[in-house]
């Protein structure tokens, strides 16, 4: 009898699953053969996502739950896939799914809008659109994906595989049209907030997020005229993020990453981990006189609580290559600081004392490579296993490319402690490779590449100053 019971509520269960997996409709819209008088259909789709918001098409409900647009085809669950054209823009607010509603493009279509707005919203997915304020017949500088609490929290949103840009191409913006014209990236205030695999070009601070929370993984950032990253949010993890080309247009002190609640001195962030990150200043495939180097991944402001920082690739013309201060209960490993541009400055990994007077303890500092002394106050801290790199050709493939792996015989190779390292590396290769984990965020594989000459010569005067 318990078996049979067992039984039909099993079969309840899938029944009830399927069912809410038929309930999912998918609808259509297109900017050249749409029509608002259409039922949404593939055959008969709508004319744009601007039209659909503005017509209240969509049932969703507001900050106390009550339910809107009661009668709207696109319910929670569904998907909103648009096509190729300009599809105005994206504003709405006060507006929860009881599941998510998906608005994104069609497989090979490639949708326009000029911005994305929700506020007091939840459980939204934004996929596979370009966005710039530039497609609009007048062009206003603006957030392009901007999610905020005005009325009401907002949360659990997934905004990914997007394309933004202030301009498809500003390079030859003059310092003033930077300033004046670039766009914010995306901006978000929220809870439970997934930012991956989105594409930003010519963007004043790439992603800004606060809250609690976060993934932001996997996203692009180039050509930015202030920060890469700002996290204000607690339980954050920013994820093999790549950040390049940083643009000296104003007064801003640009980080490829920074941490900050603003004028609150006081307050931790707690739980971050930054993993897998590049922040790379410039290389040579783009020349532009604007071109200069941030800071790199940066706390300058707040005790930072229990933070995790490994396997971060930071190239930089600063002496803040990696600076936490306030760090306490941290980790901060298997990092390369680095400046390979030449000048004064040396990068390195700096702790100490917050602006707020909170100081660094019970955080331990192991396997990163710098090309300055590890600043970290010594009491109740674990400093072990850094190499400072004086000779960059005895460490690197190719440096003057900025090919920072490492080369055959680099003494990083197995000199790190096993001790609290990740198990993979900057690029997902498994650590150890050899008889110890390398020092740095990667795991040395030999593989044959071609010799540079002049790193070979500058390696044979290297060995010959130091037989001396």
């Amino acid at each position: 009898m318990r078996l049979r019971a067992s039984s039909f509520l099993v079969a309840f269960a899938l029944e009830c699953l399927a069912a809410g997996v038929l309930h999912a409709s998918v609808f259509y819209v297109d900017p050249v053969k749409g029509d608002m008088n259409n039922d949404g259909s593939a055959e008969h789709p709508w004319r744009t996502i601007e039209q659909v918001f503005k017509q209240n098409l969509i049932q969703t409900r507001d900050t106390i739950g009550r339910l809107k647009n009661p009668q709207a085809p696109v319910k929670a669950g569904d998907s909103i896939l648009l096509r190729s054209g300009y599809h105005g823009e994206i504003y709405y607010r006060r507006a929860y799914n009881d599941d998510f509603i998906t608005i994104a493009a069609q497989k090979g279509h490639k949708p326009k809008v000029r911005r994305v707005f929700f506020s007091a919203a939840g459980k939204w997915i934004i996929r596979g659109l370009t966005v710039s304020p530039g497609f609009a017949p007048e062009y206003k500088r603006d957030r392009i994906i901007y999610v905020v609490n005005w009325d009401g929290p907002s949360t659990d949103f997934i905004i990914e595989n997007n394309t933004l840009y202030s301009s498809e191409d500003a390079n030859s913006w003059s310092a003033k049209q930077w300033d004046s014209l670039v766009c914010y990236g995306i901006s978000v205030i929220g809870d439970r907030i997934k930012i991956r695999n989105n594409t930003l070009r010519y963007v004043n601070h790439g992603i800004i997020i606060s809250g609690d929370r976060f993934t932001v993984e996997r996203n692009s950032i180039e050509h930015i005229a202030g920060d890469g990253i700002v996290c204000s949010a607690d339980n954050a993890s920013l994820l093999g993020n790549s950040l390049k080309y940083f643009y000296k247009v104003n007064a801003n002190h640009d980080d490829g990453i920074q941490f900050h609640r603003g004028r609150d001195k006081t307050t931790p962030i707690v739980n971050a981990v930054v993993r897998g990150n590049s922040v790379i200043a410039w290389d040579d495939a783009v020349s532009n006189p604007l071109i200069g180097s941030p800071q790199g991944i940066c706390n300058f402001d707040i005790p930072a609580v229990n933070w995790r920082i490994e396997n971060n690739l930071v190239l930089v013309q600063h002496h803040h290559g990696i600076t936490i201060s306030g760090c306490q209960n941290g980790v901060i490993i298997n990092n390369l600081a680095y400046n390979p541009y030449g000048g004064h400055y040396f990068a390195g990994i700096l702790t100490g004392i917050t602006h707020g007077k909170t100081t660094t303890e019970n955080t331990v500092i192991r396997n990163n490579l710098v090309d300055s002394q590890i600043n970290c106050p010594r009491a109740n801290n674990t400093v072990d296993h850094n190499i400072v790199v004086r000779y960059p050709n005895r460490y690197f493939r190719n440096p003057r490319k900025y090919d920072m792996r490492h080369r055959q015989g680099s003494p990083a190779i197995d000199a790190g402690s096993i001790i609290s390292a990740p198990k993979i590396d900057i690029n997902g290769i498994r650590r150890p490779q050899g008889i110890g984990v390398d020092v740095g965020p990667y795991e040395f594989q030999e593989v044959k590449v071609p010799a540079d000459p002049c790193t070979e010569m500058l390696l044979e005067q290297t060995k010959d100053e130091n037989h001396k």
